[in-house]
């Protein structure tokens, strides 16, 4: 639609070209700088390519000053500008600069560069619209704007117009191609625009997929099964839940069994701040974050039943059994907030998909996977093309903490400072997978993927990579993975350079988890940083896990570690942590002592099992060694009868917090240390001996709480006493044993006390969701000053 603008009064008149690149498509970025143009009574054009944004103005130098000032300063909420150049145009005939200001058809470029918005949680404005009986889009599931709703989820190519996104074959009527077309208007260009009259609609289905209602009998029809105890799937934005009454023992019950998931916790979708409120308790920040527009799953702390109101049912105890935390989230759509509100109560929402397999999107897999097992399925027809699962996020630490970047939040498009001269791609971990490509001066991170355990894992991995390869037109020349020749990613990695002739980088897994938050942070280090996690390769053939490092971007060198102990059966020890225990236990006793500790976990094991884990430790057969913090968490908590046989990762480490936030308000923790030990060479080592026989010795006599905490507080106490001894570098802390939230609520504030700048990772996950990016983050420098490490000295104070 073209507009007419008044001619401008002043005499001399210039013509500009303004470049912007970022995510400044999909996001209400043309129809703002259409309005900016009016107001400042400009005229030109405005158009999308590949790249980004294009603007051709002309107007007095006053009126170009102040709209380019106002173009940074006032652009769209979900906008984020990466670059922006501006260039003198001649003042020819050009039939652009007609006397009016308009909006250009999109130009398709064989390179793209615009960086893609994440899908959007649903605006206000669209909340009142579907609330107001008088709007069209009263009561629609799928009312969205240019503020919010899908985006990566539904698009095809670049650039993001109608016609490059799964909304291509739902014509529009006459209303909302007023509204498409109307630059003025809040849905201009929103590329999923739809009403009831012309949009996707909603289908209640049986469990073997049959069509039973329509439209709003269908959401009514959902509404009433849930509300009798039944267990559905919905269709999401991103993917299909699996959700029931959260309220209900039986029909959570009846979910594990169907997800095979004993004790996992289960997120809840409340429909409102105020229903949330009454369930888990929390800081502003993060009430802040909860209703934020991503509307990732947030982890808050359980109130207790005791303060619920009289006529407030509580939440079933087997959603998140013995543990602290609620993951909680609100509607991310209309089709949610409606549900919600017809059914007028909390909902577990979980991911349908079975354990190990990538999210379902589409109906017919929903129906082969769980149809004879589930009471029905709330459907529509706006194709997904992109699965995206639910972003968990947490506060810990003073600060936010991400747990799975996803839905709201990727694809996270950072741009880089200097561009460089050729494509790479880093393929990420073997667990929490996630990839990361950079071009000319645009870093992608991707949703989270998942662990490549399983070969429908491995082919989402692959369709993840072709989706940015395709939308981008990359071929990349380097790529970068683990050391670890068993991951996946690594393999993957491997066979495409040898194919292809490119270029493959390996960077060590505790330097990525470090390089990870260096990349988010820009800085190129050295640090000093603490890697904390499970297991993952050394530079020594053994298991790393509890390492500090001087850092920067080309090395590391390894100043300290825990002291290593085996790991009885290799990854059967992760699966039954009683073997990490006993790899602790047999550095300093013997089979016949161990069995007289009175340890329940082991006292009920046959003698002859002992024996024999006895004798692969002192063979090494299948018994590496490790240095893990993570390993030594799993092994405290059983020593402290918390857990015999994890159900999900992270367990112990959740089931610690739970027993340390036990501990009384006048009590203390237990006073527990580590010992520094010198080496005549080589790096120091983090004896957990004497902290383990002082477990042992009070373990019947000390409550479990006061041991818990005096744990935690232990590991806070070593790293404050290793960063006092290398004072003059910034702390870095990467690895998933800092998604612990009693350790770094106590960590943070005593590193800052003491004066050092502590760095963790906000937007990134600390876990392995934020290898691929410290993977990158490497070969970006390796590539840019190829040579050797050359880390200054370190020094010790």
């Amino acid at each position: 639609m073209t507009h007419s603008s008044p001619t401008s009064s002043e005499p001399v008149q210039l013509r500009r070209e303004f470049r912007l690149n970022g995510i400044v498509q999909g996001v209400g970025f043309r129809p703002f700088v259409y309005g900016l143009a009016l107001s400042h009574r400009l005229t030109g054009y405005v158009l999308n390519d590949a790249n980004g944004v294009t603007i051709g103005v002309q107007g007095s130098p006053a009126q170009l000053a102040d709209f380019a000032h106002e173009l940074r300063e006032l652009a769209p909420p979900l906008s984020r500008i990466d670059s922006f150049s501006e260039r003198a145009l001649p003042l020819d005939d050009d039939p652009d600069f007609d006397g009016t200001f308009h909006i250009r058809a999109s130009q398709q470029q064989s390179a793209a560069t615009v960086a893609i918005s994440p899908d959007q949680g649903m605006c206000k404005a669209c909340a009142r619209d579907i609330a107001n009986s008088a709007d069209r889009h009263h009561r629609y599931p799928f009312t969205n704007c240019t503020h919010c709703g899908p985006r990566y989820s539904i698009i095809r190519r670049l650039p993001y117009d109608r016609p490059h996104t799964a909304m291509a074959g739902f014509a529009m009527c006459p209303n909302c191609a007023r509204a498409y077309e109307d630059p003025l208007d809040r849905r201009y260009h929103a590329q999923p625009v739809s009403c009831p009259d012309c949009g996707p609609q909603l289908t209640w289905r049986g469990g073997e997929g049959l069509a039973l209602a329509k439209r709003e009998q269908a959401l009514q029809a959902a509404a009433r099964a849930l509300q009798e105890g039944a267990l559905i799937a919905v269709k999401g934005m991103g993917g299909y839940h699996l959700m029931c009454d959260a309220r209900s023992e039986q029909a959570v019950a009846r979910l594990r069994v169907l997800k095979r998931r004993a004790r996992k916790p289960l997120a809840v979708m409340m429909g409102s701040l105020e229903e949330a409120r009454l369930h888990v308790e929390g800081g502003e920040a993060e009430w802040q974050l909860l209703g934020s527009q991503p509307r990732p799953i947030t982890l808050l702390r359980k109130r207790p039943s005791a303060e619920l109101p009289p006529s407030t049912v509580p939440l079933a105890e087997g959603i998140a059994p013995g543990i602290p935390y609620l993951g909680v989230m609100l509607p991310y759509t209309p089709l949610h907030q409606l549900l919600l509100e017809a059914c007028a109560m909390p909902l577990v929402a979980t991911s349908a998909n079975a354990r190990g397999s990538p999210i379902l999107i589409q109906c017919e897999a929903v129906v082969s996977e769980l149809g004879a097992q589930i009471d029905g399925i709330l459907d529509h027809n706006r194709p997904i093309l992109h699965p995206c699962d639910d972003s968990l996020v947490q506060w810990a630490g003073g600060r936010q903490q991400s747990l799975r970047l996803a839905r709201g939040y990727a694809p996270c498009t950072p741009s880089l400072k200097t561009a460089i001269g050729q494509p790479v791609l880093a393929v990420g971990a073997q667990q929490k997978n996630q990839l990361a490509l950079a071009f000319g001066r645009q870093r992608i991170y991707s949703p989270y993927i998942g662990d490549l355990h399983s070969l429908p894992m491995q082919q989402h991995f692959e369709q993840t990579l072709d989706t940015f390869r395709t939308l981008y037109d990359l071929k990349p020349s380097t790529l970068v993975s683990d050391c670890h020749p068993g991951y996946l990613s690594h393999q993957w990695a491997k066979a495409y350079c040898a194919t292809e002739g490119t270029t493959h980088l390996e960077v060590q897994h505790h330097h990525a988890h470090l390089l990870g938050v260096m990349a988010e942070h820009d800085i190129t280090g050295p640090v000093l940083g603490f890697a904390f996690d499970g297991i993952g390769l050394g530079d020594d053939g053994t298991l790393w896990g509890g390492e500090l490092l001087i850092a920067d971007v080309k090395g590391f060198e390894r100043v300290a570690h825990l002291k290593p102990f085996r790991l009885i059966g290799g990854e059967q020890a992760i699966r039954e942590p009683v073997r990490q225990l006993l790899g602790l236990l047999f550095e300093s006793h013997t089979s016949d002592e161990i069995g007289a500790l009175d340890l329940p976990v082991i006292s009920q094991m046959p003698a002859e099992r002992l024996a024999n884990l006895h004798q692969l430790w002192r063979l090494g057969r299948n018994a590496p060694y490790t240095s893990s913090m993570g390993r030594l968490f799993d092994a405290v908590v059983v020593l402290l009868g918390l857990v015999d046989e994890p159900d999900y990762e992270g367990e112990a480490g959740l089931l610690l917090e739970a027993a340390a936030l036990r501990l009384a308000p006048d009590a203390k923790p237990w006073p527990l240390h580590f010992e520094l030990i010198e080496q005549a060479s080589g790096p120091l080592l983090i004896d957990w001996a004497s902290l383990v026989a002082e477990l042992l010795r009070q373990r019947n006599e000390v409550p479990v709480a006061n041991l818990a905490a005096g744990f935690i507080r232990a590991i806070v106490e070593l790293i404050a006493q290793l960063a006092e001894r290398f004072p003059t570098y910034p702390v870095v802390l990467g690895g998933g044993v800092f998604q612990n939230r009693v350790l770094m609520d106590q960590l943070v504030p005593r590193l800052e006390v003491a004066g050092r700048k502590t760095l963790t990772s906000q937007t990134l996950p600390l876990n392995d969701g934020g290898i691929a990016a410290g993977q990158l983050w490497f070969a970006i420098h390796h590539l840019a000053e190829p040579g050797p490490t050359a880390l200054p000295a370190v020094s010790e104070s």
